[in-house]
């Protein structure tokens, strides 16, 4: 993979409303690269840079981490520890980021930045997988396209097969990537145990 993944300029919104999204999360939607469906008199912002976090970054990430766990608390049903933030440990951060060069992406448009991705290689029915693990969009940039232009860069038909996985009770994050999964020139399916977790709905995706 790239280190520093520029995905085509994103325009409009086509695909439906968003959240923020992740792999245990929401949605924000649009997909760039494959599809983008661009319409005449829509306004084209600059190109989404997708740029691997490094070590000097930990304490940016574990800030936006600390947004994404807030938002994400009204599906995981997770408190707030008493020193006032979620259960993320500055220390794992920084030795994550220094372990694992592709765990972490800040997301950058138009200069600013709009999000993060982190990205797991993960033991699943007896094989290693990558797992879009967590996939955050600040609300301000939601509606762009953003979620979905990240998952088309970095699921492409050489890297295989990704395992993703939404709140089981964050409906509007499972009901969108069903519909749009196929949108972004992609097909999926479900685990032969996906119905069994309590916490989770799994998919399997592939780009074609």
């Amino acid at each position: 993979m790239a280190d520093d993944l520029r995905v085509p300029a994103l325009c409009g919104e086509r695909i439906h409303r968003d959240s923020s999204t992740d792999s245990h999360g929401t949605a924000d939607q649009q997909t760039a690269g494959r599809q983008t469906g661009m319409h005449d008199g829509e306004r084209c912002m600059e190109a989404l840079r997708i740029i691997p976090a490094t070590l000097q970054d930990a304490t940016v990430l574990f800030r936006l981490m600390q947004l994404y766990y807030f938002e994400a608390s009204a599906w995981s049903d997770e408190d707030i520890l008493p020193e006032g933030l979620y259960d993320s440990d500055y220390a794992d951060v920084e030795s994550t980021l220094r372990e694992q060069s592709h765990w972490a992406r800040l997301l950058w448009l138009d200069g600013k930045l709009c999000g993060f991705v982190l990205v797991d290689d993960v033991d699943f029915q007896g094989r290693r997988i990558q797992e879009l693990a967590d996939l955050f969009v600040l609300p301000k940039f939601r509606g762009k396209g953003i979620a979905a232009a990240v998952v088309t860069a970095l699921v492409t038909p050489e890297t295989g097969q990704w395992l993703l996985a939404t709140f089981r009770d964050d409906l509007r994050a499972h009901d969108f990537w069903r519909r749009n999964l196929p949108k972004m020139g992609m097909t999926f399916e479900i685990p032969v145990d996906g119905a069994d977790d309590a916490t989770f709905n799994r998919l399997l995706i592939r780009a074609l």
